[in-house]
């Protein structure tokens, strides 16, 4: 008789998928478990890789995404276990963790559903582990953040349930579809996952109706798992807070009438609209504060300057340039910053000196050809020799916020240690820093038993984490257990350490919400596949080329081969090539492009560790990625590819 049924929807998370599988067949030793994987048109190899590395895992392969509780139906009408187990691919089981679960629910026929501790890729206790149904006081509680500042109140922490102890056995209303273990009676009894939920809040509908049904869901913390949330729904963006909150409203029309109903349906529809301005302005805010800022800083030193020389000298100045002339040069300044990419980490001291230089040399000229304008050559060369300490001090600032460190330019070293066996140490240092070209300063391997080649031991952790200050922890997962490196990572993620695993005999390193490859595979999710990120990439297109055609006959000096440069500006304009394309033939994974007028080539300098620039370029992809190509090529344009 078959105790377990695992179920896993699958869409593409090949290599989430992979490590999962591997924690999964170390759980089950000993038990008697089928595992199934249900692929939603996954089209980077997950079905493949399934069937050839793990040939005792059950596959359904589905030609069109069916959502997460269609597929999942899928699987458990085909199971036969006496338990049935859903749990994402993105996640990492403890050896002990099926055992565990099974033991408890065999103790507790009154269990309808079971969930365990879940730890996030930081090593931090996630309190989506275990939540309270939905309400208006609690959805309120939860947009407002009164939940964070009082976690531990039984009034306003219950949409998270942040006032139970994490570490004891708890009934509660909710689970996390991650992991949710129930019995095949209850399911039977219950029904399956509601399938008009496409994608979230299927799992509150399912412990729901398991609720109603006279069960108890049960918060098992004495074991744990990684979830690291969202890898294939790409959970910090926009869009996932929408579809969850129009998720969870689904669930609150179906399930709740009258006073009950509709204000929580009105705070749901609060929070979406909530949701989305608050991300709008924090895109907004952390693209504009440091102009903005600059501006200001700029001002106030050209104020400054002004009262300094009308003491010093006894020159009177018009009120209209106190505020119209300082504020003109304090924003030529940011623009020529703009034009230079400065306002993007990581920082150059050459760039914002260069901008400074070409924002004094524009205020200089215009001054030179508009006399009237031309009131004090003191004020201009004074604000620019004083934007260079400025530039560079708000710069540090940023990266203070940003980083947590204050530091002027450029990138921090990025210290890794390695925690792994004196067996597997060759392989590692030649994946990280030979196939991979990971862009970091090797510490040194800490092995779970002494060795001559090892720093240390993780007993020694402590001490060594004070030693060498590493900004990384990386688990070879052939080395340790799960359960191991699930207890470094609780033990210190107060480090504010990041947190990275190479899965056994594996050519590839994973953390949350990253891959990072070596050269004989592809990076996931990139960038390119999304057809707004297209778009934008067109409208860049359109908008550079117009700008650039209508400066062209002030401009025409700067390009090598003129007649060929325009040639290029109107192909184009006419949509036949794009300004910045591969260097490379695509291979299949990476979305198509037209010919570009420029490639990917021009960032091999700056990127000197990365073993494909195509690859990179697909996956960071921005506006700004394709404006620092077009300024380094521009004198080129037309001459590196002939028509």
């Amino acid at each position: 008789m078959i105790q377990l049924s695992v179920i896993i929807v699958s869409y593409n998370v090949k290599y989430f998928l992979r490590q999962c599988l591997q924690s999964v067949a170390r759980a089950m030793e000993g038990l008697s478990v089928e595992v199934w994987v249900v692929d939603n048109a996954s089209i980077d190899g997950s079905v493949e890789m399934v069937r050839e590395e793990f040939p005792w895992v059950k596959v359904i392969a589905n030609p069109v995404n069916l959502g997460f509780a269609k597929a999942n139906n899928q699987g458990i009408r085909l199971s036969q276990g006496q338990y049935v187990l859903l749990l994402n691919p993105d996640t990492i089981v403890q050896e002990d963790t099926f055992r565990e679960v099974l033991r408890f629910m065999n103790d507790h026929p009154e269990a309808g559903a079971v969930g365990v501790k879940i730890i996030d890729g930081q090593g931090r206790f996630s309190p989506d582990s275990r939540r309270d149904l939905p309400s208006a006081w609690n959805i309120f509680c939860k947009i407002s953040g009164l939940y964070k500042l009082f976690p531990q109140s039984k009034i306003f922490g219950r949409y998270h349930l942040t006032y139970l102890p994490e570490n004891e056995v708890t009934a509660v209303p909710v689970l996390l579809g991650a992991f949710m273990c129930m019995s095949r009676s209850v399911l039977d009894q219950v029904g399956l996952l509601d399938e008009r939920f496409f994608m979230y809040a299927e799992d509150i509908d399912l412990c729901y109706r398991i609720l109603q049904a006279g069960y108890t869901n049960y918060y098992l913390p004495t074991t744990q798992i990684i979830h690291f949330k969202g890898e294939s729904t790409k959970s910090r963006s926009l869009n996932y807070v929408l579809t969850f909150y129009k998720a969870s409203l689904q669930f609150i029309q179906k399930h709740y009438r009258g006073w009950k109903r509709w204000p929580a349906a009105f705070l749901y529809q609060m929070g979406i609209l909530s949701a989305a301005l608050l991300s709008g302005a924090k895109r907004v805010f952390q693209r504009v504060y440091l102009p903005l800022l600059e501006v200001g800083a700029l001002y106030g030193l050209g104020l400054a300057l002004l009262s300094f020389w009308q003491d010093f000298s006894g020159k009177s100045f018009y009120p209209v340039y106190e505020v119209w002339g300082i504020l003109a040069y304090a924003v030529t300044f940011v623009l020529s910053h703009l034009l230079f990419l400065n306002y993007a980490p990581p920082y150059r001291i050459r760039r914002v000196v260069g901008a400074v230089l070409i924002g004094f040399l524009a205020i200089a000229l215009v001054s030179y050809l508009v006399p009237p304008i031309n009131v004090s050559r003191f004020m201009v060369l004074g604000l620019a020799i004083g934007a260079v300490p400025v530039s560079l001090v708000l710069r540090a600032l940023d990266n203070w916020l940003r980083k947590g460190r204050l530091y002027l330019t450029g990138e921090l070293s990025h210290r890794v240690l390695v925690i792994a066996e004196p067996s597997q140490f060759a392989r590692i240092r030649k994946l990280l820093f030979e196939e991979i070209r990971y862009p970091a300063e090797f510490v040194g391997f800490v092995s779970p038993r002494s060795h001559k080649e090892s720093v240390g031991t993780p007993a020694q952790l402590p001490y060594l984490l004070d030693k060498y200050a590493p900004d990384e922890l990386i688990f070879c997962n052939a080395s340790l257990t799960s359960q191991e490196i699930i207890s470094l990572m609780m033990r210190y993620f107060y480090k504010k350490l990041s947190f990275k695993i190479i899965p056994p005999y594996a050519d590839y390193l994973i953390g949350p919400q990253s891959i990072l490859v070596s050269r004989n595979s592809l990076r996931l999710y990139l960038r390119l596949h999304q057809p707004e990120v297209l778009f934008q990439k067109k409208v860049f297109d359109l908008a550079a080329s117009v700008a650039l055609l209508l400066a062209y006959p002030v401009t025409f000096w700067i390009y090598h081969e003129p007649w060929a440069a325009l040639r290029s500006l109107v192909g184009v304009l006419l949509g036949r090539y794009h300004f910045v394309s591969y260097s490379e033939f695509p291979s299949e994974e990476m979305p198509l492009l037209k010919e570009g007028v420029l490639t990917t080539d021009l960032l091999r300098e700056h990127y000197p560790h990365t073993f494909s620039v195509d690859l990179m370029y697909a996956h960071r992809y921005s506006v700004l990625l394709d404006w620092k190509i077009l300024l380094m090529g521009l004198p080129h344009l037309g001459t590196l590819h002939s028509r």
